[in-house]
């Protein structure tokens, strides 16, 4: 299970690598791991895969940079999931921030 803690969402928005990119709220998403991945096995991942998108590995977030949309991505939850070793679930840009205002307004 993949669960977080409203300020664990809040950090979300906070540490976004990508955030001050043109066009970042049609080309961010963040994959939410269930656990914290091993350094070796982050280090083993490709960061050729998807030519053209990007990633970065914060924790138990995956914060990820995909230009020609979600859908033509190399980067999917079963790529990571099988190199780290866990579990994880997507979220483009607007759900995170949808989820922000949720974890918010409780």
């Amino acid at each position: 299970m993949v669960l977080r803690t409203a300020d664990e969402i809040k950090a979300v928005l906070r540490e976004n690598p990508y955030a001050k990119r043109r066009g970042m709220e049609n080309s961010t998403g963040v994959m939410f791991l269930a656990d914290l991945p091993a350094p070796e096995r982050v280090k083993s991942l490709d960061p050729n895969r998807s030519p053209g998108d990007e990633y970065v590995v914060k924790g138990r977030e995956i914060y990820l940079w995909l230009p020609n949309g979600f859908g033509r991505s190399k980067l999917s939850n079963a790529y990571f999931d099988s190199k780290l070793a866990t579990v994880s679930t997507a979220r483009n840009w607007r759900t995170v921030l949808k989820l922000t205002e949720m974890a918010i307004s409780i």
